[in-house]
């Protein structure tokens, strides 16, 4: 197998996936669908690291909403 990845990432449209971006894009302050996949994928990426059984601790913070 390659070490080598690919750095392109294909998602294909479907209207639950436009509503779930539409919907992040609202609550948080990412301005384009790149900055708002690239926090998604650093998040998966750190809740992958995380061991069997640690206890996730979530604080509130303040969101932005757009009317």
């Amino acid at each position: 197998m390659s070490d080598k990845k690919s750095r392109t990432l294909s998602v294909r449209k479907t209207d639950a996936i436009d509503a779930a971006l539409s919907h992040i894009m609202r609550v948080t302050d990412a301005e384009t669908t790149t900055e708002a996949v690239a926090r998604a994928l650093d998040l998966y990426a750190h809740w992958l690291k995380m061991k069997p059984g640690t206890t996730a601790v979530v604080t509130g913070h303040t969101r932005r909403m757009t009317p």
